[in-house]
């Protein structure tokens, strides 16, 4: 996986955190942790990977 691929997931990630949690005014939802956990392990990811290169 690449970087570039990595951010749009990102980003694609955060739209939908954002989205179920202006739907449902509740951040604790089980969607929403579900979709965090993957978002945090993607952020992970992108971060080692960015330190390997610098």
């Amino acid at each position: 996986m690449n970087l570039s691929q990595l951010e749009k997931e990102i980003k694609t990630l955060q739209k939908l955190i954002y989205s179920l949690a202006k739907d449902n005014h509740e951040y604790c939802d089980g969607d929403i942790l579900k979709l965090s956990q993957e978002l945090d392990k993607k952020i992970f990811i992108y971060q080692k990977m960015r330190n390997s290169i610098d």
